[in-house]
C-alpha cells in the first residue's frame, strides 16, 4: 500500500480512538492490516529506477502534505494526527535501504527485525499495478470517513 494510504488509515484510527495511548499502537498495527488488502506495488517499478524514484518521492510528498492539512483541520491534537500517520507508515521504512539500493529483499537471520520484515512481506496478499485502483478507492473512502468523523 502507498504511504499515503497507510498515513490516512493511521489518521482515521486516531480520529476514531482519540486516546493516544491506544491510538498510536493501533495506528502502527494498522499498517499490517492494510498491507493484507490487494494494492499497488512500487516494486514493479524497480526496473525503471527513475520512474520508481518519482513515484516514491511523490508518495512521500503527498503523505506529508496530507498529514499537515489534516493536522490543521481535524478536531484532535495536531501532534496525534501526525504521529498516527507516521506510525502507520513506519514498517515500510524497514525496507528503505533495500529500496534505495534498488533491490527489495528480506534481511537474513533470526533477529526480531528479520522476523517482522518476513511477516510484513508474507502478509501482502496481492500486489500489482492494477492495485492502484484499489488504492484510489481506499483513499477516497478513508478520507471521507476522516472528514466526516474528525471535523
Amino acid at each position: 500500500m502507498t504511504g499515503l494510504n497507510h498515513a490516512a488509515t493511521g489518521v482515521l484510527v486516531a480520529v476514531i480512538v482519540k486516546q493516544p495511548a491506544l491510538a498510536l499502537p493501533l495506528a502502527f498495527l494498522s499498517h499490517f492490516a492494510v498491507d493484507a488488502v490487494p494494492h499497488f506495488d512500487h516494486k514493479d517499478l524497480l526496473l525503471r529506477p527513475r520512474l520508481f524514484r518519482t513515484v516514491v518521492g511523490l508518495d512521500a510528498v503527498l503523505t506529508v502534505l496530507l498529514l499537515v492539512i489534516l493536522a490543521g483541520i481535524l478536531n484532535i491534537p495536531s501532534w496525534l494526527v501526525i504521529a498516527s500517520g507516521l506510525l502507520a507508515t513506519l514498517p515500510d521504512l524497514m525496507w528503505l535501504s533495500a529500496i534505495l539500493r534498488g533491490k527489495i529483499d528480506n534481511p537474513a537471520g533470526e533477529n526480531l527485525l528479520a522476523k517482522i520484515n518476513g511477516f510484513h512481506k508474507n502478509i501482502q496478499s496481492w500486489e500489482g499495478s492494477r492495485g492502484a485502483y484499489v488504492e484510489i478507492v481506499w483513499f477516497s473512502v478513508i478520507l471521507a470517513f476522516i472528514l466526516k468523523i474528525g471535523r
